[in-house]
């Protein structure tokens, strides 16, 4: 799979789980608003009215690939290759992280409110 399509599917799966979840009983509690939240390690930030942040840290195995004089770069997977075509791989590591607006939750609950 190449990193594009890896990354644009890993952060719609992401998004997309977190609005199922919503939806579920008690899901109201998922991406809830929060009162001036960021966290020390930057998971999890307050965008005021642009909502809520927090990053998805990606740390892919890639490999680099030359096979008959073209090249390509793609996630690294297990892969059986034939014996009439001359491949060179050169594995390498990539990170990077990206910041994501949560789909929006629930209303925030009063500060004296019991949470269950």
């Amino acid at each position: 799979m190449d990193i594009k399509a890896f990354v644009a599917e890993t952060l719609t799966q992401i998004l997309d789980g977190i609005r199922e979840a919503q939806k579920r009983p008690g899901g109201e509690e998922v991406g809830a608003e929060g009162y001036g939240i960021n966290s020390p390690n930057g998971v999890l930030m307050d965008g005021g009215r642009s909502g809520f942040f927090t990053t998805v840290e990606f740390d892919i195995s890639v490999l680099a690939e030359t096979k008959d004089g073209g090249g390509s770069v793609r996630v690294a997977d297990s892969h059986i290759t034939d014996g009439n075509s001359r491949i060179a791989q050169n594995a390498s590591r990539v990170k990077f992280a990206v910041h994501v607006r949560l789909p929006k939750g629930g209303r925030n609950r009063d500060a004296g409110a019991d949470y269950d």
